[in-house]
């Protein structure tokens, strides 16, 4: 006892005596400071040397700082679970909802650091001073300003300077001057502009532009803001029509299918002459550009004379914000004032090559192909951009729905123009009346509540009453099965009945929960009943167009899919000559992950370079050779945009054909080789045919794993996301959009977290009733074999 005692106090005594120099160390442990950044055109390297210079730098101030700082280009999505999880970074550039989330105070407003003194008090008198002039505005709500600029982007169009100089073009600065300048380089057998077109962004930029000038500042800000009156005008036809007669006339082919990095291999690769896009581009191709190629840059074109200031560009920047709610949002601040400092941001125009929004960082500290750019910047007397407030996010979606319906030639820039007037009526009518449905969609409604909730109780119900006519009409009476106490039962149950309530049950019952509130996943809960529900059904067209791509995957698909694998397992349960080899082959698709498979269909489907139209316009070179002008036009494909918006599920079938058939074909082979040979034995003493075989022995006897290969696709194609959400470049339009990606868009993009759980709901009935369903088809009555 006693030596027990004196172990104890020896401790008590010990601890005492360190606590002391325990808490010193923790005043001096490093400060934490979390960084999330997009990796887009900047790139990563900069911003991890400017994390270890600041650290270095802080150190020589005696404070011990430490930067956690990661790039992805999916970040964003990363950071809106964050936000959601309640666990901020101290700083982040990503795309977000910003101005939802400073409305609900989860930003630090920076106004008394940007009244404060700059990281070198030598290069201005306040922090606010070192940046270009109406850079912060972009950001300002209220009187305060919650964001600072680094990199500005200024779009424009960039062309071929040795090609310019050589045939001495001169650089337009109307869009009838434009026009003319593209029709002579198309006379040299030249593209004469290439475009990103699966982001509309990049179009959308030139129309905001044109109207800008075509309306002046005030109009232009009212037209952002979605005022009544804007949209249905002729300053809005014309805006349109500009950009479709250029995209219509003098666009590369197949230019509806080409992502950003496509587009700009055409240009950097001398098929086209001109490209639109921000002041990222030669930063986003580093390595990819040939060596000694010389490009320039001029601004957007004027439509005439302009309404407003001649001499503004179209602008953006990469703004960083600080979470409030996060951990060392102080030391977050001191970061942004060093990066935001002259000397380092000069660092970021040498090593990237792009404009930045800091004064005196970019004279003489960008290449040659930037001085265009320079020139642009130095004389632009404002800027254009996203008007200060955001403007009204959910209209952005119907923008550019309509702008890639004028570029496909579907709509007309006037009925685009009087459609956009209809939906911000509309959006502005929710925003007055946010628990006001207008019902659109009844019959479609019911039918769904039909098929969703109805016909699971009357199957549920009909095997209940076969289970019970099973009791009943027992032939064996005396048969008594052991029975389990509850306490065995009990035992084998519980343990998996526990996991699958936490991790399954309960969350969906939260979420069935969440599905009955309005929420945005930052302030209080109000409940709404089946409001959610109701939009969803009844008014919500998108909801219905996205249901309608669904049943197309999970209809269409496996009408290819299911009988292709049923071939390649007879064919190889046969006994064939490199039937193993074959299965290794047909199964190696399922080998690559779901994103892997989709980066590789989408070069695949490149409408320039792809294999696919390569090999089509062979065909059809061949047919013409040989003389068959019809089937040399069925498959001339050259320039065709598998990945436009209204041919991108045309092109999912070859693609899950590939990648499904693969592993469909080993179920069924499995299931074919433990048929008992004598059947066919038999089948062949009778003189039966191999089809005749087939049909009453082979798909009999698979019938179970032929009905789970079914359910497998209705489920999959309920749930499709990947491929949808990769070869969207992961902003679908209101067209391409499935269930599953306008539930993520909702939820981490607007931030609508009551109608994605809706959705997300509606979306476990229906694959729940279309699982049922296709059992219910599937089944047959038992077959039994018997050994003689």
């Amino acid at each position: 006892m006693k030596l027990q005692r004196l172990i104890s106090f020896s401790s008590f005594l010990v601890f005492i005596l360190i606590l002391p120099e325990s808490r010193a160390g923790s005043s001096s442990a490093p400060v934490h400071i979390e960084m999330p950044v997009f990796e887009g055109g900047e790139g990563i390297s900069f911003f991890k040397w400017c994390a270890r210079a600041f650290e270095q730098a802080m150190e020589q101030r005696g404070r011990s700082v430490s930067v956690d700082l990661t790039g992805d280009p999916r970040m964003p999505d990363k950071v809106r679970i964050r936000i959601f999880e309640g666990s901020y970074p101290e700083v982040t550039n990503v795309d977000l909802d910003w101005w939802r989330l400073i409305r609900r105070g989860r930003v630090l407003s920076l106004d008394p650091y940007l009244d404060g003194p700059p990281w070198n008090p030598a290069e201005a008198v306040t922090w606010r001073d070192t940046f270009l002039p109406g850079t912060l505005a972009p950001r300002s709500y209220r009187g305060k300003t919650y964001g600072v600029p680094f990199a500005f982007f200024i779009w424009s169009i960039w062309y071929n300077r040795d090609l310019f100089e050589n045939h001495a073009f001169d650089i337009p600065k109307t869009w009838d001057e434009l026009y003319r300048l593209c029709a002579r380089i198309h006379e040299l057998n030249i593209i004469p502009m290439a475009y990103q077109g699966r982001y509309p962004n990049y179009g959308l930029s030139m129309v905001y532009s044109n109207y800008y000038h075509l309306a002046g500042p005030e109009k232009y800000r009212a037209w952002r803001n979605m005022e009544p009156g804007t949209f249905d005008t002729r300053l809005t036809v014309r805006s349109l029509e500009l950009f479709r007669e250029l995209a219509g006339t003098y666009m590369q082919p197949g230019v509806r299918g080409m992502s950003h990095t496509e587009a700009q291999m055409q240009f950097f690769s001398g098929k086209s002459a001109m490209i639109p896009c921000g002041s990222w581009l030669k930063s986003e191709m580093m390595g990819r550009i040939p060596e000694g190629f010389r490009m320039g840059s001029f601004s957007y074109p004027l439509p005439g004379s302009s309404m407003g200031d001649p001499t503004a560009v179209y602008s953006s920047s990469s703004y960083y914000h600080v979470f409030s709610k996060s951990a060392n949002p102080e030391a977050a601040v001191d970061f942004l004032r060093f990066m935001t400092s002259r000397e380092v941001a000069s660092e970021f125009c040498r090593q990237r090559d792009i404009t930045v929004a800091i004064h005196g960082a970019n004279k003489g500290n960008l290449s040659q192909d930037m001085t265009d750019l320079e020139r642009i910047l130095q004389g632009a007397g404002s800027v254009i951009g996203e008007p200060p407030g955001g403007g009204v996010p959910e209209m952005l979606q119907y923008l550019q729905d309509g702008f890639l319906r004028v570029l496909d030639g579907s709509a007309t820039p006037e009925g685009v123009a009087t459609r956009w007037e209809e939906q911000a009526r509309q959006i502005r009518d929710r925003q007055r009346n946010p628990d006001r449905v207008h019902v659109k969609h009844r019959g479609k409604a019911l039918l769904l509540l039909f098929v969703i909730a109805i016909l699971p109780l009357v199957f549920l119900v009909h095997y209940l009453v076969r289970i019970l006519r099973r009791r009943r009409d027992s032939q064996d009476p005396d048969l008594v099965l052991p029975r389990l106490s509850w306490g065995n039962v009990t035992l084998f149950i519980a343990p998996a009945l526990v996991v699958y309530a936490v991790f399954v049950l309960w969350p969906a019952l939260r979420s069935f929960g969440w599905s009955l509130h309005q929420w945005d996943g930052l302030g209080p809960m109000e409940y709404k009943g089946l409001l959610n529900f109701r939009r969803l059904l009844l008014e919500n067209d998108g909801f219905w167009v996205a249901l309608g791509n669904n049943l197309f995957i999970m209809l269409v698909i496996p009408l290819f899919v299911i009988p292709l694998s049923l071939f390649l397992a007879a064919c190889i349960s046969g006994r064939i000559r490199g039937s193993r080899l074959f299965r290794v082959i047909f199964f190696f698709p399922n080998i690559l992950g779901g994103v892997a498979a989709a980066l590789l269909w989408m070069h695949f489907y490149n409408p320039d370079i792809g294999p696919v139209n390569k090999l089509l316009g062979w065909l059809s070179s061949g047919f013409l050779w040989m003389g068959l002008e019809t089937p040399a036009q069925w498959l001339d494909f050259r320039g065709f945009a598998w990945l436009a918006q209204d041919s991108l599920y045309r092109a999912l079938i070859p693609m899950f054909v590939w990648g499904g058939c693969g592993f469909n074909m080993v179920l069924f082979l499995a299931a074919m080789e433990s048929i008992p040979r004598e059947l066919y034995e038999a089948a062949d003493l009778d003189g039966v045919g191999p089809w005749a075989k087939f049909c009453s022995i082979t798909l009999p006897m698979i019938r179970e794993v032929l009905l789970i290969a079914i359910v497998f696709m209705v489920i999959g194609g309920m749930k499709v996301f990947d491929t949808i959400w990769i070869w969207t470049n992961q902003r679908p339009m209101t067209q391409t959009h499935v269930i599953s990606t306008r539930m993520v868009q909702t939820m981490f993009q607007e931030f609508r977290v009551g109608e994605a759980t809706a959705l997300a709901v509606l979306l476990f009935a229906m694959a729940f009733a279309g699982s049922l369903l296709a059992i219910r088809i599937g089944q047959r009555p038992e077959i039994e074999h018997r050994d003689p």
